[in-house]
């Protein structure tokens, strides 16, 4: 996208995506990784024009793969993407050797990026962190930190954002806990000199409108194009334009997450045909009331596309 400069504030680095990065779901059958349903999935986001794809991050039910899964799931990802979009692999591990080999395992294989969540259960003090993270940096891959205390137990603090941000390898932050404030800080602070993305999907349009440089999104998953022209909206100054898009998504995106995330999005996948809806434990299948409001939420949702869709044309 030609115009992106123009709507991140100032950084020293090169950022990894602009606009769409898709948390990609990890399909099953059988237990094992459905790498034709997975394949479907990949080209599906890259024909929207997505611009990079996590592999093995939250919603790729990362903590329920094996090593030898991630690694495998690293490889075909970046071989069906073809460098047609970038590749992220999720690294985080609360065993931080087990991390850094991993991290060096996604560089040989060829991904573009690692993002690496704060270590959980741990929950390690502020300095083994930052030097966990400063030690991944010697894998030689762009760094995305991963901010989601929610699930982590842990909170990365603001000072270990901006000291890490001194590191040159650290080119970014996916700030999921839920508060744009955070987000509005980091990108007024001239000290901390990294591309910010939010991990929560109703902050998108706040995080753009900020400055920000997208999001690491699971509503992408399902409505890849429509989220992809939403931030080229606004990224063209078509405010109006990229706000309908983003309310006609919000109903959706609070259902995907009324239920742990990512069950709720593999099941409406599952409906749409797209990929089974089978999950690893601890998850199991969502309950039948939220699986019919799903269905009808993105039946709901197509049409308040399709209508902003023909607005656009129009102009």
């Amino acid at each position: 996208m030609q115009v992106r400069e123009k709507n991140m504030l100032k950084t020293t680095k090169k950022a990894p995506f602009y606009g769409i990065c898709t948390a990609l779901v990890t399909p099953f059958s059988g237990g094992e990784i459905d790498y034709p349903a997975l394949a479907g999935l990949i080209e599906r986001q890259i024909a929207a024009g997505v611009t990079a794809l996590v592999a093995a991050g939250t919603t790729g039910e990362a903590p329920a793969l094996s090593e030898r899964e991630k690694m495998a799931l690293f490889s075909f990802v970046c071989e069906r993407a073809a460098g047609r979009a970038a590749v992220i692999a999720g690294t985080g591990s609360p065993n931080i050797a087990k991390m850094l080999a991993l991290s060096r395992e996604a560089a040989r294989i060829g991904c573009d990026g690692l993002l690496i969540v704060t270590p959980y259960y741990n929950k390690g003090t502020e300095s083994g962190v930052r030097e966990g993270y400063r030690r991944a940096c010697e894998a030689g891959l762009p760094i995305l930190l991963y901010n989601v205390p929610s699930r982590t137990g842990t909170d990365l603090s603001y000072r270990s954002v901006r000291l890490l941000s001194r590191e040159p390898e650290i080119v970014g932050i996916k700030e999921a806990s839920g508060g744009i404030a955070r987000i509005a800080r980091y990108l007024a602070d001239g000290e901390v000199d990294l591309h910010v993305y939010t991990g929560c999907d109703n902050e998108l349009l706040p995080t753009l409108a900020l400055g920000g440089g997208g999001a690491v999104s699971v509503i992408s998953n399902v409505f890849p194009a429509e989220c992809v022209r939403l931030c080229r909206l606004f990224a063209e100054g078509r405010i109006a334009e990229s706000r309908e898009i983003a309310l006609a998504l919000e109903p959706l995106t609070r259902l995907l997450f009324s239920e742990t995330n990512p069950a709720p999005v593999k099941s409406l996948l599952s409906s749409l045909g797209l990929c089974g809806g089978e999950m690893r434990l601890p998850f199991d299948e969502v309950s039948p009331p939220l699986a019919a409001a799903l269905t009808a939420a993105y039946r709901e949702t197509c049409l308040l596309l399709q209508k902003s869709g023909e607005k656009e044309e129009r102009k």
